[in-house]
């Protein structure tokens, strides 16, 4: 019976340590979320009435059966402590599953490779050639819109890889109708038409069709205006597929039969904003209205629209509304923003510099680095100031502005895409901010642009495709405003759509005329709120009855006219140079006029707030 003791008090010693270490801090409010304390307890006392029991029956307890009595404990108390700690982690571990499924939704929108979007092996085998591998923003939204045959607007900035985005899924939009609708080849009816607003994009664009062509297997052909007529006649009198081209001169060749509108079931304008805005306005709808009186027709398939743009203005948006109805607009987080990987630069001159010398003195560490420079003006005259400045300080130049002729052109840009030998300085106007696939280290703006687009597009030759780039401004006094709201948006990452001079001016004078309003308030009230004080310190009218006067009112009055000079009114006669009027009340004002009248013989006429002369009041 003493052993037996012994162990059942070693026994309750060691559960109520058990106990005891059971109700540490960090346990305890694992314990309390769920109130296990009673299961606790209960699970403590029944091994503690067992190993009691235990005696009675058989009086003699074994030191393994303890042990393992005990081990048994420790693993309950081990088994409460993970359940009573699992219902706390369960709202993390619902929120982990919700964050990652929102994440998991913007990676589907935004497609890490081509296979993703749907693309067929063709289409990827040109892709493979042209050493593309992922795609860009605009693509992963553009191509699976069109391959869903939706008329859209396809919005990014310059280099973002928008030919792609709408050639790749037109191209295989084709090669399903060849297999599904029995659609061949025919001479003279192209199925897709590309419209661009200059031959320099025309070609660019052909360019890219042709690589694509190559694993594709289409016929493309250019036709644009600078070229004969006559080998374009012979292009399209054979079998095509696309046509790549200026309005003009594609309307030229429907005119006089070398080309029918009837398989046409893809319209592409490029650089629509450009279109739109330069005058091209009637020969789209021109090319248009047989379009759409086409798809009216019942057995008729209609066609499919996509305009591309690197701007969009209100304006444009609002024509494009009208002329395209139902048109999607689809845009990148980019569109009229700052193209991240480009450093912009503004150089403030204050007027005594030479812009010219500003300007050597900004493109010489770019061309000691052998880097690509564009210099950008407003005019023909800056244009050609600014090539005979550079030609004379023995720097190599190209021109490019509307009076070089269009082979002339041609050559120039291929001379400054030119890998070998000393890269010439590109000096332009406006007219190769647009459309033109150049790889630019460096953009200088001689002459800042008018509004932001025109900013955007210049400053979209560099940093394309994800490169990097530099542009630096330069800012004289009459363009200050301007550049220091473009700059202000930019620092923000707000978007610089609708900003030029008249409207920056324009709000900067609303701003300042609200200013002075706010001041002249602020001041007529003090003026006012200080007469009224000054009027009741100096006079308190006394209540007056009816039929009685108050002379001494009106010798109070006289005398704060007078200034004290009362005594003397020849004087006042003789010097009557110009009256000063004060409003210190109707009352004081009619008593003045009445004082007035009696001096010079003459009747005065005042009138008062409520447009009645002091003469035609009732005498009291």
């Amino acid at each position: 019976m003493v052993g037996a003791s012994r162990t059942l008090l070693s026994l309750s010693l060691s559960s109520s340590s058990l106990f005891t270490f059971s109700r540490t801090p960090n346990v305890i409010p694992l314990l309390r979320l769920h109130k296990p304390s009673s299961i606790f307890r209960h699970a403590l006392r029944r091994p503690l009435c067992a190993a009691a029991a235990a005696p009675t029956e058989t009086n003699i307890a074994e030191p393994d059966q303890l042990k393992h009595t005990i081990l048994l404990e420790r693993l309950r108390l081990r088994h409460l402590k993970e359940s009573a700690a699992k219902p706390q982690q369960r709202p993390s571990s619902v929120v982990g599953i919700g964050e990652d499924q929102n994440m998991k939704s913007k990676k589907k929108k935004m497609a890490e490779s081509f296979e993703e979007l749907g693309l067929s092996e063709e289409v990827m085998g040109a892709l493979k050639e042209m050493n593309i591998e992922a795609p860009t923003e605009i693509q992963c939204i553009g191509i699976p819109a069109v391959m869903e045959r939706k008329s859209v607007v396809l919005g990014s900035h310059t280099g973002s890889g928008k030919t792609l985005a709408y050639l790749l899924p037109i191209v295989q939009l084709m090669r399903e109708d060849e297999a599904t609708l029995g659609k061949i080849t025919k001479p003279r009816r192209p199925r897709t038409v590309v419209l661009c607003p200059t031959r320099e994009l025309s070609e660019q664009v052909y360019r890219v069709a042709k690589s694509v062509s190559h694993h594709a297997r289409f016929r493309s052909i250019l036709v644009s205006g600078g070229s004969r007529i006559r080998p374009q006649e012979d292009s399209l009198n054979n079998a095509i597929d696309m046509v790549v081209g200026t309005p003009g001169r594609i309307l030229q060749h429907i005119e006089e039969g070398n080309m029918v509108y009837g398989d046409i079931a893809y319209l592409v304008l490029d650089e629509a904003d450009t279109m739109f805005d330069r005058g091209f306005g009637p020969d789209i709808r021109k090319f248009l209205a047989p379009l759409k009186q086409r798809a009216l027709k019942t057995n008729d398939q209609g066609f499919q629209t996509v305009l591309v743009t690197a701007t969009m203005t209100t304006a444009v948006q609002k024509l494009v509304d009208e002329e395209f109805q139902g048109i999607e607009h689809l845009r990148t987080s980019t569109l009229h923003k700052k193209i991240a990987n480009a450093r912009h630069d503004f150089v403030k001159l204050s007027g005594s510099e030479d812009k010219l010398e500003a300007l050597l003195q900004v493109l010489e560490p770019s061309l000691a680095k052998g880097s690509k420079v564009m210099v950008f003006c407003n005019t023909l005259n800056s244009s050609r100031a600014v090539d005979h400045y550079l030609s004379e300080n023995q720097v190599s130049t190209v021109n490019y502005h509307g009076e070089v002729p269009a082979e002339q052109r041609v050559e120039n840009l291929k001379k400054f895409k030119d890998e070998e030998g000393d890269c010439p300085t590109l000096v332009c106007t406006d007219l190769a901010a647009r459309g033109l696939d150049l790889d630019v280290d460096h953009v200088i703006m001689f002459d800042f642009p008018k509004n932001s687009i025109d900013y955007l597009h210049r400053t979209g030759r560099t940093a394309r495709m994800g490169a990097k780039g530099k542009v630096t401004s330069l800012i004289s006094r009459k363009d200050q405003m301007l550049a220091a709201r473009i700059e202000e948006a930019m620092r923000n990452n707000e978007s610089l759509e609708a900003l030029t001079n008249n409207n920056v001016r324009r709000d900067a004078a609303r701003t300042q005329i609200t200013q002075e309003k706010g001041r002249s308030v602020k001041q007529i009230r003090a003026v006012s709120k200080q007469r009224n004080t000054r009027d009741r310190g100096t006079s308190s009218p006394p209540a007056r009855s009816a039929g009685v006067k108050t002379p001494v009112r009106k010798s109070t009055s006289v005398r704060k006219s007078t200034s004290g000079r009362a005594s003397s009114p020849p004087e006042k006669s003789t010097k009557p140079k110009r009256k000063i009027l004060k409003t210190v009340g109707s009352r004081s004002i009619a008593a003045r006029g009445k004082k007035g009248s009696e001096r010079t013989g003459k009747k005065l006429s005042v009138v008062g707030f409520r447009g009645r002369s002091s003469a035609a009041r009732p005498s009291s």
